[in-house]
């Protein structure tokens, strides 16, 4: 009889290779795959990996699922899901009979899913935002002082900073920025292999984001792959905690007057901002943002702009200019960073 880690494996690599019906693309893309085995070692493989999956009932599920709310609801969310997955694999096969999580919601766990985030920051908050960025890795050890992005008593890396200000102006994923390697660059390409819809995605760098990129070739070791690497452990790359940390750390020293936000929040405030301050159409933001369109019209229109990728250039030239004008362009942030005076220029051309 199979135990919970080896069914999990069989299923997890079902859905990694099995074909959707247009035969192109698999059903979930690796980068989905790694988060499903990450949440499962963290949340489910140390208590009931070894045990037999015909024995893992209600009551088994229940008792661990009290002791994962007092850890972390999210956690509890999320392997609360893989666990209605993989029991329904086991009742496919006739390995049980009933599945044990059919009861077993959320709610009763008070673990449902929040509403859905609204937060975006309009351009005052943006300035505001860069402003920080550029004061949290000011200080003995900062680049502008000599050293390498690591301020004395900084609130932030000067990987990290740089990481952040990227998102602002390319608005793509935390996951993708972090993962950002010199191999994936071509002059101002820059081509994401795995992303969150399963096909890659190709983001214009504007001047702006080419000179933060320059400035990470000062930051980074020699044997570094990542563009934003570790200040701590060299050679890796800066990890997806480590921007939520840092933002927290940041807003609560400099930013305490405005709402919170997340990472994922700076992706809302670029779709935003595009379509206010620039006029571009809800296709041309969503193709900005690589999401895949549900509606099957409105797919076949994202199929020509597909075949059309210097609109989409256009658009992050156009966004990128706009930042270096109107967000990173500020007094403040030009007396701080000595770099930016470069980036005033690249909207005068």
């Amino acid at each position: 009889m199979l135990i919970l880690d080896e069914l999990f494996e069989q299923w997890l690599t079902h859905k990694s290779t099995v074909k959707r019906r247009n035969g192109v693309q698999t059903e979930i893309s690796p980068r989905t795959a790694s988060d499903y085995r990450r949440i499962y070692q963290a949340h489910l493989e140390k208590a009931l990996g070894k045990q037999r999956v015909c024995d893992i009932s209600m009551a088994v599920l229940h008792r661990h699922y009290q002791k994962l709310q007092r850890v972390s609801l999210e956690g509890l969310r999320k392997a609360m899901g893989i666990m209605n997955q993989v029991m329904e694999e086991a009742m496919r096969r006739q390995l049980v009979e009933m599945s044990p999580t059919l009861a077993l919601k959320p709610k009763i766990y008070n673990a449902t899913p929040n509403p859905p985030r609204e937060r975006w920051l309009p351009i005052g908050e943006l300035q505001a935002l860069w402003s920080a960025l550029e004061e949290g890795v000011t200080g003995g050890g900062a680049l502008a002082a000599g050293g390498r992005g690591v301020a004395a008593s900084t609130v932030l890396s000067g990987s990290v900073a740089n990481a952040i200000k990227m998102i602002i102006l390319t608005a793509v994923r935390r996951g993708e920025v972090i993962s950002m390697q010199w191999a994936h660059l071509d002059g101002d390409r820059w081509t994401i292999p795995e992303t969150k819809s399963g096909r890659p995605h190709v983001v214009t760098l504007s001047p702006l984001a080419q000179a933060i990129i320059e400035e990470q070739r000062m930051i980074c070791s020699p044997i570094s792959p990542y563009v934003f690497e570790s200040s701590t452990k060299l050679g890796h790359s800066i990890t997806g905690d480590a921007l939520m940390r840092a933002l927290d750390r940041l807003q609560k020293r400099k930013m305490a007057e405005f709402e919170s936000f997340s990472v994922h929040d700076l992706r809302r405030s670029v779709a935003n901002c595009c379509g206010i301050e620039l006029g571009a159409g809800p296709l041309e933001i969503e193709h900005m943002l690589n999401h895949q369109i549900s509606d099957k019209l409105l797919r076949t229109y994202q199929a020509g702009a597909l075949r059309n990728p210097e609109k989409l250039r256009a658009l992050f030239l156009r966004w990128g200019e706009f930042v270096a004008q109107n967000i990173a362009a500020n007094p403040n942030a030009v007396a701080q960073h000595p770099s930016n005076v470069v980036t005033v220029q690249f909207g005068k051309r």
